[in-house]
């Protein structure tokens, strides 16, 4: 835990990025570098009838942390990703906060 979806980027562009954005993660958030997930989630995005490009989405599921590391990590992802899409392109993190009680690893939950 935490778990890291992307969308938006190439199956390679996050096989690149995965060992050195875990490795700066890490010690922001306290998690050992084998708790994370990094999951590549390949996505068409439309609009007006028509496929288009889209930007980078980041998903990440974590148990709640304080407002200050969110925002470090927030940063470090955009960062990590500003290499593989330009200074154009909008990247998007979205974190989402799971309940101790509802995550369960093994059977066990968390809370």
């Amino acid at each position: 835990m935490p778990h890291l979806r992307f969308r938006g980027l190439s199956r390679e562009a996050v096989k690149q990025i995965s060992k050195p954005l875990v490795d700066t993660l890490s010690p922001l958030i306290g998690s050992p570098l084998d708790h994370f997930t990094l999951e590549f989630i390949p996505a068409e995005f439309m609009a007006k009838g028509q496929v288009v490009s889209g930007y980078p989405i980041v998903e990440v599921l974590w148990l709640e942390r304080a407002l200050e590391v969110q925002d470090k990590v927030a940063a470090e992802i955009t960062s990590t990703l500003r290499a593989w899409v330009g200074a154009e392109r909008d990247i998007c993190v979205i974190f989402t906060k799971l309940e101790g009680r509802q995550y369960y690893e093994n059977g066990s939950h968390f809370g």
